[in-house]
């Protein structure tokens, strides 16, 4: 048996609700459907350099030289599909791996596989340890999800998820509207803090890491659990969290998102992974200044 250790970066795509897929459109058009997918996966490894390694039903595992390679690929695969009835998601890690009979095994593409499992629809999830080998610039379209313990690893592993185009793009304002605009921010009470978030300010990380600017440590907050940014359509509310958030507006309308975001309108309240009802003393209460209020705030996968 031939044996051989490579460093690489092993990167796996899965289509996410396949099930679903295959109940709702039929077995021939979503049999169709998946192999049109997977084989833009390959065109778009072999593309960047990558070898596809195998596929399974509805999704494939690839390895690359790089880092680079692999986020160059993830972002052509998400780009293809952005507009189709499909939604992949993505998760890699780079470090040594053992090849043997065209196959690769090792704790990197354990750990990759534990990355995939972390992602969403839509998105693409790495660990830190392929953040470091990015270009500055790929490196700038990447924020932290979380630190998390990894069955099998010593140290907890931070996960940063690649923030696309759609959430990263930069709205010039018209003259006319500047000054109504530069008055705009969010205000977020909590626990007696209070928070005011304007169009220019960073991004507030809530969660249960003492380093998050609303520190939220409940029995079902994670270390990162949400972030409240501003983006193009107002201040937008994201979960990264296993157990969700919810957000209820001033006119009683309850939201749940998981991995999921949503603009925060008017005013209203957001509770961390449990139920408002069972949580009157642990709400962050928000409010919009110095803009006219919207109406019911939009909603879209993370």
């Amino acid at each position: 048996m031939s044996v051989e250790s490579e460093n690489v970066a092993v990167l796996f795509v899965d289509i996410c609700d396949s099930t679903r897929l295959y109940h709702e459109l039929g077995d021939g058009r979503a049999h169709s459907l998946t192999m049109q997918c997977l084989s833009s996966v390959t065109e778009a490894t072999e593309r960047n350099g990558g070898q596809v390694v195998k596929t399974t039903g509805d999704g494939a595992m690839t390895t690359f030289p790089t880092v680079e390679q692999a986020y160059r690929t993830a972002s052509n695969i998400q780009q293809s599909l952005r507009e189709g009835p499909l939604r992949v998601k993505i998760g890699f890690h780079v470090g040594p791996v053992i090849v043997a009979k065209g196959d690769v095994f090792g704790n990197t593409v354990n750990l990759a596989a534990r990355v995939l499992a972390r992602s969403g629809p839509g998105e693409i999830l790495m660990t830190r340890a392929c953040v470091d080998t990015l270009s500055p610039l790929q490196r700038a379209t990447v924020r932290l999800l979380d630190a998390t313990i990894v069955k099998g690893q010593p140290d907890s592993v931070e996960i940063y998820r690649v923030i696309g185009e759609r959430e990263n793009e930069t709205t010039i304002v018209p003259s006319s509207a500047k000054k109504a605009e530069s008055d705009a921010a969010l205000v977020l009470t909590y626990d007696g803090k209070t928070i005011r978030l304007t169009l220019t300010g960073a991004p507030v990380l809530i969660g249960r890491d003492a380093r998050c600017q609303l520190y939220v440590a409940n029995e079902r907050s994670s270390r990162h659990h949400a972030t409240i940014e501003v983006q193009r359509n107002g201040f937008a509310l994201t979960d990264h969290s296993t157990n969700g958030t919810y957000l209820i507006d001033r006119n009683g309308n309850e939201q749940f998102l998981r991995r999921e975001s949503a603009i925060l309108t008017a005013n209203g309240v957001i509770s961390i992974g449990i139920p408002p009802k069972e949580n009157p003393q642990g709400l962050i209460e928000y409010s919009n200044e110095g803009r006219g209020v919207r109406g019911a705030g939009d909603r879209r996968q993370g």
